[in-house]
């Protein structure tokens, strides 16, 4: 069953602004293919993964990012979440706390996500990077492998921040969207677990939307 549909005030522009190049994106390596099964099978998670890929590619931009960056931060963004195909769909959308065995199970979906891609092969190793490593933080306390600071490239760390703000300012069956700037101001009480440089880099993307 497909997750409701999203009924917060936020403005979908910056996804809007940016649809010619998640298109073109889209042509590349079989992307499409893979984010047809996401949306076939949870279209939260689909629709997650366009916003991402839509704040991602805006923060690219403002970070004067050349074209070809672009485009591999939205190859990135678009395939982050594809492990979560493999996740039951009444745990994507249980409105309740997760249990420690369904917590355990939503995060092995960078892993899924990952093999899924090298088996096919053909993606490059820094999009592959961010699909195992988008729910890293700079303090260790992430998944799947516990990564720190340097270990963390900073494409992944653009990825996550676009991730982990998306996720706020969407509908979940848990909880209810936040406003742009209290999503932001939960962001930087993340202290060290955040680029801080880039965290304030991506400061005018959520102007940009508030």
């Amino acid at each position: 069953m497909e997750a409701p549909h999203n009924k917060s005030s936020f403005s979908f522009g910056t996804l809007e602004a940016n649809t010619p190049l998640i298109l073109e994106a889209l042509d590349a390596w079989g992307i499409g293919s893979w984010i047809e099964t996401v949306r076939r099978h949870h279209g939260g998670t689909y629709r997650h993964s366009l916003l991402v890929t839509g704040f991602a590619v805006a923060f690219a931009q403002k970070l004067k990012m050349r074209p070809k960056d672009q485009q591999r931060i939205a190859h990135a963004a678009l395939l982050h979440d594809v492990g979560k195909s493999f996740i039951p769909i009444d745990i994507l959308d249980k409105p309740g706390k997760l249990t420690d065995d369904e917590m355990e199970l939503i995060r092995k979906h960078p892993r899924y996500g990952y093999d899924l891609l090298t088996q096919q092969g053909g993606f490059p190793v820094e999009i592959l990077d961010c699909v195992l490593h988008h729910h890293e933080l700079l303090d260790g306390s992430g998944y799947p492998d516990h990564l720190r600071a340097a270990q963390i490239a900073d494409l992944v760390r653009i990825i996550t921040i676009a991730d982990i703000f998306s996720a706020l300012v969407e509908d979940r069956p848990y909880r209810q969207s936040l406003p742009p700037m209290k999503a932001f101001g939960i962001m930087e009480d993340m202290g060290n677990k955040l680029d801080g440089d880039l965290l304030n880099a991506f400061r005018p993307v959520v102007e940009d939307t508030a």
